[in-house]
């Protein structure tokens, strides 16, 4: 499946000074989240009041900026240019794209508007640059050790869930009519299944192993094996599936149990 670009409002400077934006970018392995630092506030302001008064260096020897700016509204604002350095994120200012987001309430959460938008454009830069956003999505935290963003650094299982949505969505498994905003109770999105008879209509086909390989009851890395395979052998496929604790996937066999999917170890026939 391919994501669509999401809406954006470019509100890129025509001068963009040393306090805003270094030179190319050459790699970009992540995508790191952040919060603007005050709940209520429009994203739109944090553009006019913060990163333009910086840019005309109305701040002293500060610099900070961002590649996107999330408003509360979900408007998605482009600030500095994908392929430069904006100052946003540190030690990974050299290999990652910023997102700062506005937030709601005490606790810094997120709007359902801005929340449907942070989960599509965080699919496309993924789509965008091959990352898998389960493993490279972080957290200004995961950098510094800063409170940023805020309310990910507090509830981590909402930072993990949202990654997860981002994936979920690049794969075509969430529609975004079924995004649900994890950070204000609402729960979490819901993932649409295929039945039994479509899944194995749709993905049917045979392996081969390429060596000993164990043999899981439940797609879940950390479970223990109820039996093995040897090098060679035959077995039909009739799913392919996300495994718990792990970023590889499984096939999911005729038999009900389940295999490694990756090319390393099984190759289809």
């Amino acid at each position: 499946m391919t994501v669509s670009k999401p809406k954006m409002v470019c509100k890129t400077p025509s001068y963009l000074s040393k306090y805003i934006a270094g030179g190319t970018r050459r790699r970009t392995t992540k995508i790191a989240f952040h919060y603007t630092g005050a709940h209520d506030v429009k994203g739109i302001n944090t553009i006019n009041n913060w990163f333009n008064s910086i840019n005309r260096g109305e701040q002293g020897n500060r610099y900070a900026s961002s590649h996107f700016v999330m408003d509360l509204d979900g408007t998605i604002y482009t600030y500095i240019p994908m392929k430069r350095i904006a100052w946003t994120t540190n030690a990974a200012n050299y290999y990652s794209i910023g997102i700062e987001c506005a937030t709601t309430g005490n606790d810094d959460h997120y709007t359902d508007e801005e929340y449907v938008s942070m989960v599509k454009l965080g699919a496309w830069l993924a789509q965008y640059y091959g990352l898998d956003p389960r493993e490279d999505f972080i957290r200004h935290y995961d950098v510094t050790r800063k409170i940023c963003p805020r309310y990910f650094v507090n509830h981590s299982d909402k930072w993990k869930q949202f990654k997860l949505d981002c994936y979920n969505y690049l794969h075509g498994k969430l529609k975004e009519k079924d995004i649900r905003n994890c950070t204000n109770g609402k729960g979490n999105s819901k993932i649409a299944t295929k039945s039994k008879k479509e899944q194995t209509k749709a993905t049917k086909f045979e392996i081969i192993t390429l060596d000993k390989l164990n043999i899981r009851k439940v797609a879940d890395w950390d479970a223990d094996p109820v039996t093995t395979v040897k090098k060679g052998q035959h077995l039909q496929v009739i799913d392919t599936v996300d495994a718990k604790n792990g970023s590889t996937p499984m096939y999911r066999l005729e038999s009900g149990l389940y295999i490694t999917a990756s090319d390393k170890y099984v190759k289809k026939v």
